[in-house]
């Protein structure tokens, strides 16, 4: 996977990016050419062409939860690109141990899709004994 570096500077509405490089180190030396000041700079890495393949698919992303037993609950097509700014594999899990979801977030076809992949997603999880852990 290609990357880029992002050079940024300023915060809230002063935020802004200064300039894009394909290395870090072109972005190291553009920042050390300048002055300190006291709009200090910062390096982001980001990646080229994030969730390319699922893009091509005309994939959408979901987010939805699973339990243990494999009840669904949730499911819907996210209305912001939160989340999803880089690559992400097929689901990204976390646990919310109080009520024992697993919430995934994939790029899928369908709500049909999504339920699918998180039920893998599950399987597999369980199968390696570590849910909740």
């Amino acid at each position: 996977m290609n990357k880029v570096y992002v050079v940024t500077s300023g915060q809230y509405s002063d935020y802004g990016i200064d300039a894009i490089f394909t290395t870090k180190e072109l972005a190291e030396k553009f920042i050390d050419s300048f002055l300190k000041n006291y709009n200090e700079m910062e390096i982001e890495e980001w990646d080229l062409n994030p969730n390319e393949q699922h893009l091509k698919q005309n994939r959408k992303p979901y987010f939805l939860r699973i339990n243990k037993e494999g009840n669904v609950s949730d499911v819907e097509q996210r209305d912001s690109s939160f989340g999803f700014k880089q690559n992400i594999p097929v689901c990204n899990t976390s646990y919310t141990h109080d009520k024992l979801w697993l919430n995934v977030e994939c790029f899928a076809d369908d709500e049909s899709h999504a339920v699918k992949i998180a039920g893998e997603k599950r399987t597999q999880i369980l199968a390696s004994d570590s849910w909740g852990k």
